[in-house]
């Protein structure tokens, strides 16, 4: 009993101690959760951390340290100096790359990150329209912490199947498989807010595009399978098989389809003439019309799909168009191609001289399952 009753205090005691060892290492400890890299005109790379701040007595929820070095190692080694608590990057989810770095190259910057063990290849990479650090120091109304924003924003965009994942593992798989090549999110700061304007497109590791984010529906689309998604389309009226017979052939009408499901297929036909078939299969829920179309009638769903088979091949074609303008496949015909057309040697530079003359027949298989309505 004498020995309960000293054991029982001696415990207490010891995870008293061990909660206050615990709490005094986390204020020793800056947790950098976002980084950004700017281009700087001698050569340097401007960093710029934020640290979530750990300290209760703390007006701001995060912390803003920036240097210049040439590397960002050195860079990390300069802000440490800056700071009153060691950093650690086990937290970081978010990398940003400045539009200037990124045209000039990141893969040094990037690779840098996944050979750091503390950072999960899970993180976040995204290119900044004008400086990643002026959007990380931007004081935002509704929003104190820029990184934990930034993540969010991205996060949600990628569960609701509206952009394609920009992790530093897919990133990195792409840049080093031949016949594919990365493409990540733009954001730009606008009226106090973080938005995602669209996708930056690369050639190798060097941004050499930009596309809208409708866009990035059929990047997703043609490289990958929709499971759950949202989607708004417009097309024409039409003069042949009008959906709306009283009204001009210029006339738009817009549809939102959600519950997408897709299923994608490219095939190598002719690896002499660089001929491909792109088969992807659509099934989709009409949700909204904004024209009084009775949507009960089959002849009228019918021309529904038809219009839009038509809509989303027209602008597939002008996204493999522009693409090729400026030899960034981030579709992966060049993987189909390097394992069907036994060129196991085939380079990066190769394939980027040999996709600006593929042609691609896309073929559109468009369903509407559900119209949202009483059927």
């Amino acid at each position: 009993m004498k020995k309960l009753f000293i054991m029982v205090p001696s415990l207490v005691l010891l995870l008293f101690l061990s909660s206050c060892a615990e709490s005094s290492t986390l204020e020793k400890i800056g947790m950098v959760t976002t980084v950004g890299y700017d281009k700087k005109e001698d050569g340097e790379i401007h960093t710029t951390t934020l640290i979530l701040e750990t300290d209760p007595q703390s007006m701001d929820s995060t912390n803003v340290l920036s240097s210049d070095s040439l590397t960002s190692k050195g860079a990390r080694i300069e802000i440490n100096l800056k700071s009153p608590k060691k950093l650690e990057s086990g937290q970081l989810r978010v990398a940003l790359y400045g539009e200037d770095l990124a045209e000039d190259g990141l893969i040094n910057l990037a690779d840098t990150l996944s050979r750091d063990h503390s950072i999960s290849d899970l993180t976040f990479l995204a290119v900044v329209e004008g400086s990643a650090g002026e959007l990380l120091k931007h004081k935002y109304a509704q929003f104190s912490d820029a990184g934990q924003y930034v993540y969010k924003e991205i996060e949600q965009n990628i569960k609701g199947e509206v952009i394609p994942s920009p992790t530093l593992h897919e990133t990195l798989h792409d840049y080093y498989s031949v016949g594919v090549d990365p493409v990540l999110p733009l954001l730009k700061v606008e009226d106090d807010m973080i938005n995602i304007t669209g996708m930056a497109l690369f050639k190798g590791d060097r941004m050499v595009g930009r596309i809208p984010p409708r866009d990035s529906f059929y990047v997703k689309l043609v490289s990958d399978r929709f499971k759950a998604g949202n989607f708004e389309i417009t097309f024409k009226n039409g003069e042949n098989q009008a959906l709306l017979p009283s009204e001009p052939p210029s006339s738009d009408i817009a549809v939102a389809l959600d519950t997408i499901k897709s299923k994608s297929e490219i095939k190598l036909v002719d690896p002499k003439s660089l001929e491909f078939d792109l088969n992807i299969q659509i099934n989709a829920r009409l949700q909204e019309i904004n024209r009084n179309v009775d949507l009960k009638k089959n002849e009228n769903l019918a021309i529904i799909e038809k219009k839009l088979s038509k809509k989303i091949t027209n602008e597939i074609e002008d996204l493999i168009g522009y693409s090729q303008s400026k030899s960034s496949d981030v579709f992966g015909f060049g993987e189909e191609y390097r394992t069907k057309a036994i060129h196991s040697n085939l380079t990066d530079e190769e394939w980027h001289d040999l996709f600006k003359d593929i042609k691609v027949n896309v073929n559109i298989d468009f369903v509407i399952i559900r119209t949202g309505v009483v059927e």
